[in-house]
């Protein structure tokens, strides 16, 4: 026994002392880096615009499931009588594809908050989509721009 636990001892002397060396070694800038591109890859920010009306989307990727902290802008361009309108699709992992409903811009410019999407499946690829209306009628499709899930 007490040879067991000497090993023991010296086993995490030296993973302690694998751990520290090059930490010290490095500079920091080198290990903050990593760290730093990583965050970056998690947040994303969308837009697309066309004839009349412009969307846009920035959210945090939590993992292959889940996306938080989700901001859609939509925002009229054009004084023609029809108004924009966005929302947020995403396709799951089997091919599935799911949608928040049509956020409408009545009034210029306006914003929603969502804390968040979860699919059980996966979300493999996020994209927003903005579209015309006349009245509660669909005009035409604007456009769309979307993003792989990084964490998927």
């Amino acid at each position: 026994m007490r040879t067991r636990g000497m090993k023991l001892a010296a086993a995490a002397a030296l993973a302690a002392a694998a751990v520290t060396i090059p930490a010290t070694a490095a500079p920091a800038a080198a290990t903050t880096a990593p760290a730093a591109t990583t965050a970056a890859a998690a947040s994303v920010k969308l837009s697309c615009s066309g004839s009349g009306g412009k969307g846009s989307a920035a959210w945090n990727w939590k993992s292959k499931n889940e996306i938080r902290s989700i901001t859609l802008r939509g925002k009229d361009t054009k004084s023609d009588g029809r108004h924009p309108a966005v929302r947020i699709v995403w396709t799951d992992k089997r091919g599935h594809r799911s949608a928040t409903p049509w956020r409408h811009v009545r009034n210029g410019e306006t914003h929603w908050s969502t804390p968040s999407i979860y699919d059980r499946d996966g979300i493999k690829y996020l994209e927003i989509g903005v579209r015309k209306y006349r009245d509660n009628s669909v005009d035409r499709d604007i456009c769309e721009a979307g993003r792989p899930n990084p964490r998927g």
